[in-house]
């Protein structure tokens, strides 16, 4: 029995010794010539490539190492991708791949690489390699994105300061102009005017909050611009923590082709067509019905929307959104339209002033929201307002008739 004991322990010990071998084996050990490199890489014309992206490379021509470390890795052939996207559950990766094919990706997209190398000390450096391919392991690899604080950015931020420690120091302040984080992405997005729209739209007040020194690197440029201005301290001196910058540019640049017709100046001419609509074709009671019922059935699905990401999705920056006071009652709306037409007489008019009054309410208190709320929507308020209130008075009159 002992011989059989001592038979397997001596088998698994055998595993393990081969096992732990084969992962040394893959992993080259590096030699003092090893550098690393921050990749900063420009916008993109994919929409999740808007706001660039931040990689690391470590380089060893001795160890034959050179390798590009991405956090911003994902797949789309997930099973229920954009349900999980939308709860929050996609699981971004880290992965490995060689920077010369990293390189030809990215210029093969258009997309300006900026690459900064750090002045990190020889054992600063292997500490990093340990670091970022004990992260690249399966069992390791993954992690839950989150866009201002968990993303391929501050991941790298993380991974450099775990090795770095308190020897980096920022010489330039991170946020001298108190921006919010929707400040901060907003101008990546300005060419792009319905996902500007719709990202301002869905994100709540944590959005507008200035984000301390220690959150504000969260996009691939603040890193790039904080890390050509600090300094590292090794030993007894302070040295520049950029030591060499080098660019790499395609041969024709990425464009994203801007919307021709923006949601501000959409939603003016749907309030404007309208108005001259309701003039000339008041008497079309059909018309107005699937009208009303289209527009408040739109609005109530964009607050139905709005409450998910609230209540069911566990990103932080869509809780505590405002525009849910005037998008929400929308639905109510919706629904009442498939009532009869004697309930809609008794429920329909309290409702619609009810809305009526909550939407000019809105509208009063919208210097003082703590949230900033997109001005495109100023239109949909007011006809929204302007539906409600005739649909009010059309209910009334219904009923007076009913009454004759």
């Amino acid at each position: 029995m002992l011989h059989t004991i001592t038979k397997a322990v001596s088998f698994f010990l055998i595993l393990f010794i081969a096992a732990t071998s084969s992962v040394d084996a893959g992993q080259p050990k590096l030699s003092p010539e090893a550098q690393v490199s921050l990749l900063t890489t420009s916008s993109g014309a994919e929409l999740y490539t808007l706001f660039g992206h931040t990689a690391l490379r470590i380089y060893d021509p001795e160890a034959g190492v050179d390798r590009a470390y991405n956090y911003g890795t994902f797949d789309f052939n997930a099973p229920g991708f954009y349900w999980k996207f939308a709860l929050g559950d996609l699981r971004y990766f880290l992965s490995v791949n060689k920077f010369e094919n990293a390189k030809k990706a990215y210029l093969n997209d258009g997309r300006i690489i900026t690459e900064q190398r750090l002045n990190l000390t020889e054992n600063q450096t292997k500490r990093l390699y340990d670091f970022l391919e004990n992260n690249a392991r399966p069992e390791n690899r993954y992690y839950s994105y989150e866009f201002f604080y968990d993303n391929c950015t501050t991941r790298i931020y993380e991974a450099v300061k775990a090795v770095a420690g308190d020897s980096i120091h920022f010489q330039e302040p991170q946020n001298s102009a108190k921006n919010s984080f929707r400040q901060f992405i907003n101008p990546y997005v300005k060419s792009v005017s319905w996902v500007k729209f719709g990202i301002n739209l869905l994100l709540g007040t944590p959005a507008d909050r200035n984000p301390p020194e220690s959150e504000t690197l969260f996009l691939p440029d603040l890193l790039k611009e904080g890390f050509s201005h600090a300094r590292i301290q090794q030993a007894d001196t302070s040295l520049a923590l950029v030591s060499e910058q080098r660019f790499y540019a395609p041969q024709k640049r990425s464009v994203i082709s801007p919307a021709r017709v923006s949601p501000t100046l959409s939603f003016w001419f749907l309030l404007i067509t309208s108005l001259l609509a309701g003039f000339f074709y008041r008497t079309n009671h059909t018309f107005w019905f699937w009208f009303d019922r289209l527009l408040f059935g739109i609005i109530g699905l964009i607050g139905v929307l709005i409450i998910f990401l609230w209540f069911f999705s566990s990103y932080p920056s869509t809780k505590w959104n405002w525009n849910i006071v005037w998008s929400a009652p929308a639905l109510s709306a919706f629904i009442f339209s498939f009532m009869g037409r004697k309930r809609l007489s008794e429920n329909y008019k309290v409702f619609l002033v009810l809305y009526a009054a909550i939407l000019l309410l809105f509208l009063l208190s919208w210097s003082f929201i703590p949230q900033q709320i997109p001005s495109a929507i100023l239109p949909l308020l007011f006809l929204l307002g302007f539906r409600s209130i005739k649909k009010q008075s059309e209910s009334v009159n219904q009923e007076m008739v009913n009454v004759l």
